[in-house]
């Protein structure tokens, strides 16, 4: 295997198009439910990278879902071909490297119209320095607010992993998404799927799916981040 730093991992994934990079070594997710963890997908995973691409504001600030929906899907399928792209990138440098994406589900409760992917991949930017998890159990970043989709992949190299996030966003009196959720859906440690998703998607006479809500992420007053980059 070719030399693999944390610096060149990040440095790669911004090649391929990604707009944030995390590690975290795998002792990190001993918490995590059983059948949940890294090393029972990929018992050889000494690191998880995660990664992260933004979609566009203007998406969330129209008040036709047609193009959140346009948005989310299309930054969905970059997201796979790039964590995809990069575990061949990898596998060329030596290493094995597991794909992870947040879709399909294996685990499907029908009674609760729950689904968990094979790794909670919010977890898991957590774990890697990516942002922290608000009242609306969305990651948010610093930078890029909750307007991110991920990825992540499962690594049998070790690599240093970054620090975990230490900001907040959410004030102690700060209930908006809570109180705005149109499904009742928050409040809770995760969101309640069922209440979400009876509000959250519609099936237009065509047969188009779209995403009719979005007010979890558009309500926050830190939605858009609270770092803005340069430029």
């Amino acid at each position: 295997m070719k030399t693999m730093t944390a610096k060149h991992i990040k440095e790669m994934a911004r090649a391929l198009g990604a707009d944030l990079c995390g590690i975290a070594p795998v002792e990190r997710f001993e918490d995590a439910p059983e059948g949940f963890r890294p090393k029972d997908i990929f018992s050889d995973t000494q690191a998880v990278v995660v990664l992260a691409k933004r979609f566009p504001e203007g998406a969330i600030s129209s008040a036709s879902p047609v193009p959140y929906t346009f948005a989310s899907e299309t930054i969905l399928r970059e997201v796979f071909r790039v964590t995809c792209e990069f575990a061949l990138r990898l596998q060329d440098a030596g290493a094995t490297a597991v794909p992870i994406p947040s879709e399909p589900y294996e685990y499907w409760d029908a009674d609760a119209k729950e689904g968990k992917g094979i790794l909670s991949l919010r977890h898991a930017g957590y774990l890697a320095g990516l942002g922290v998890r608000g009242k609306n159990t969305l990651l948010t970043n610093d930078v890029f607010g909750n307007r991110i989709t991920l990825g992540a992949l499962l690594i049998d190299a070790a690599l240093e992993g970054d620090p975990i996030a230490r900001y907040t966003f959410c004030s102690e009196k700060c209930n908006l998404c809570i109180e705005h959720c149109p499904g009742k859906a928050l409040g809770r440690k995760n969101v309640i799927q069922k209440f979400c998703r009876q509000k959250s998607n519609v099936t237009t006479g065509k047969g188009y799916s779209l995403y009719t809500c979005h007010v979890c992420r558009s309500v926050c007053p830190s939605g858009n981040g609270i770092r803005k980059t340069k430029g």
